[in-house]
């Protein structure tokens, strides 16, 4: 795990790349310890996607006549939100060298990751005003809104981590969306439990 003073360091680099600043990217550890060590981003985003479940389950959103206890309940949300967040980056892992990505893998693994967890931790004040309020027309809107943005982000940091590749960053985007969305189908149908 890397120590909090490093996890600071991280998140103030996706800032900086979120910003269209590329030298944010001098900032990561983008030695090969440093690519493994930046899958520690997701226990570092646990608590706030914790949060999500949670608003999700008493926000309002659930379907009535959902049976699952909590175990199963909170265990989908998870591993439907890990499986999410890793297979993206497999996908990315298993095309870079076929789509001339072999030297940029890293910087975007990495970047991608602790954009992630920053990102995770900024939509913080959302669900907790999900949780307060419960799901309404005026917290769906924010929501979209907080969406709207943290898929702007993403796409400004991966931009920047790719060198101003519009293209490749619209793509990689994209297909992180797709990835996304068929890890909840399929954990869904695994488990019966509705989770969007």
């Amino acid at each position: 795990m890397p120590s909090f003073d490093d996890v600071l360091r991280f998140f103030s680099a996706a800032v900086l790349l979120m910003a269209g600043r590329p030298d944010g990217l001098r900032r990561f550890d983008l030695s090969a310890d440093g690519f493994w060590q930046s899958f520690a981003a997701v226990l570092v985003a646990l608590p706030p996607l914790a949060l999500s479940w949670l608003a999700y389950e008493v926000g309002g959103s659930q379907p009535s006549g959902n049976e699952a206890n909590g175990f199963v309940t909170y265990g989908a949300h998870a591993f439907a939100d890990v499986l999410a967040w890793l297979l993206p980056v497999f996908i990315l892992m298993l095309a870079a060298r076929r789509i001339g990505y072999s030297k940029k893998i890293v910087p975007l693994v990495v970047a991608t990751n602790w954009g992630g967890a920053l990102l995770a931790w900024a939509v913080v004040p959302y669900w907790l005003i999900v949780v307060l309020f419960g799901v309404s027309e005026v917290t769906s809107f924010i929501g979209l809104i907080v969406t709207i943005a943290t898929v702007t982000a993403t796409m400004r940091l991966i931009y920047f981590a790719l060198g101003k590749d519009f293209a490749a960053a619209v793509a990689i985007t994209v297909m992180m969306i797709v990835a996304s969305l068929m890890s909840y189908g399929a954990v869904m149908d695994v488990t019966g439990v509705p989770l969007v």
